[in-house]
This record gives C-alpha cells, sequence and structure tokens, in this order.
C-alpha cells in the first residue's frame, strides 16, 4: 500500500470537506518512502482543501512523500493527514510490532475522536488502506480503532494539563505503546507552553513507543514550521 501515489475524487474522507462548494474536486495522495529525516520534502499538490472559520477556501499542500525511517530503532512513519495513521497501526500489527490491543498516546492539538459511523470489518492490509482512505478522514480515524479493538486505551495530551497528567507515565511489562505525535502540537497557538517541555514529553514516550506515528497536518500548522519542530524534537 501507498507505494504509488492517487487521487480521491468522490467526496468521501478528506476530500468531503466543502466539497460542494470547491472548484477543485480532488486531493491527492503522497506515495510512501523507506528513507530519513532528508526525505522530508515539501510537495507541490493539494492533499486537503477546506473552506476555513471565517469562510476562506484553503488549499492545503503537504508532503512530497510519506517516510518511513526508525528513531534509535523504533519503526516511525511520517505522513500528512493525520487519518493515514490508522493504516500504518494496523500494517505494524500484521508485521508482529503491534498486538491485538495496544494503548495509543496521542499528543495533539485535537482529540481525533469525532463520530464515525463506519467500522472496519476486515483488517486485511487492502481493505484498512481503503477504509483508512474512503471511510475517515482527519478528525474520525480513531473511533473505528477502538471500536474494532486494536486501540485498548489512548492518552490524550492535548495541551499543559494533558502533559501534566500523562506526561511522567511508564509503560507497564507488555504494554504496547504507540505514540501517535501530530506535529500541530507546535502550532503557534500553543507556543505558551515552552518547547523544551514538549520536547521532554514526546521524547519520554518516542522511548518507550513501538511504534510512532507522526502527521504533519497542513490545515493546522505551517508544514515548513512543522518538519523543522519535529527535526528539532528528534534532533535529526
Amino acid at each position: 500500500m501507498y507505494k504509488t501515489p492517487f487521487l480521491i475524487t468522490e467526496p468521501v474522507g478528506n476530500n468531503a470537506f466543502s466539497y460542494d462548494t470547491r472548484a477543485n474536486k480532488q486531493i491527492s495522495v503522497p506515495a510512501m518512502v523507506v528513507g530519513t529525516f532528508r526525505d522530508l520534502k515539501l510537495g507541490n499538490t493539494v492533499v486537503f482543501e477546506e473552506e476555513d472559520e471565517y469562510g476562506v477556501l484553503r488549499s492545503c499542500y503537504g508532503l512530497e512523500n510519506f517516510v518511513r525511517m526508525e528513531w534509535k530503532g523504533i519503526p516511525l512513519v511520517v505522513f500528512d493527514n493525520h487519518n493515514h495513521a490508522l493504516y500504518f497501526w494496523y500494517e505494524a500489527q500484521h508485521q508482529g510490532i503491534l498486538g491485538a490491543q495496544n494503548t495509543l498516546v496521542h499528543i495533539d492539538e485535537h482529540s481525533d475522536l469525532w463520530e464515525n459511523e463506519n467500522d472496519i470489518l476486515e483488517t486485511d492490509l487492502v481493505s484498512v488502506h481503503h477504509f483508512t482512505n474512503y471511510r475517515c478522514n482527519v478528525g474520525n480515524y480513531s473511533q473505528p480503532a477502538l471500536r474494532q479493538g486494536i486501540i485498548e486505551k489512548v492518552l490524550r495530551i492535548e495541551d499543559s494539563i494533558g502533559m501534566g497528567k500523562y506526561g511522567s507515565y511508564m509503560r507497564w511489562s507488555g504494554e504496547l505503546l504507540i505514540l501517535n505525535l501530530d506535529l500541530d502540537f507546535f502550532a503557534k497557538e500553543l507556543d505558551y507552553i515552552p518547547f523544551e517541555d514538549k520536547k521532554r514529553v514526546i521524547l519520554h514516550f518516542a522511548s518507550q513507543a513501538h511504534l510512532i506515528t507522526v502527521a504533519t497536518s497542513p490545515f493546522f500548522i505551517d508544514q515548513q514550521r512543522a518538519l523543522d519542530m519535529f527535526g528539532r524534537v528528534f534532533e535529526l
């Protein structure tokens, strides 16, 4: 999956946002490459398009490619829109990296827990890939995973309160952790939280994780800022 880029042209998934009022009726999904931080580059195709709270249509460009890499031996995947994390959780489960039930550490300015009327009925990777791109969006991909069972527990860190609550959490023996990081945690409106505090909490969980999924979230944070922050946190 994600071997080649593709277009979503129907009003489904992330393409459903403001679909009826947009002249452009499609968004693109990049291909995956295996690489390093140096392979993370800004793309030139629209991956998300929606009217903002002021009614202004925003056409957002994401990554040239999704990048699969490692951080200190831990599998790490970087992509743009956050719903893609769902596919990589199941991929890691198929590879034996994750178990049947896992703990999700969700560090994100948003909960991503919107209701989703769709359920994951088939967990083969072809089906999950289709579900991720055509039955989920950036805000509602978590609920199907919770209902299906691949995610058993969620630790939500959306602000300084969440950092205080879970910032010293240590996984118990046998607990499989996924660090699900959205780089919009470094959006300017959250600059009241010191960078070093954010970095400390992120690396605290990254060092315990079995899988790290990272979204650059083009609608919510400038993409160059997102990549710069990612590099600073993980010292890449």
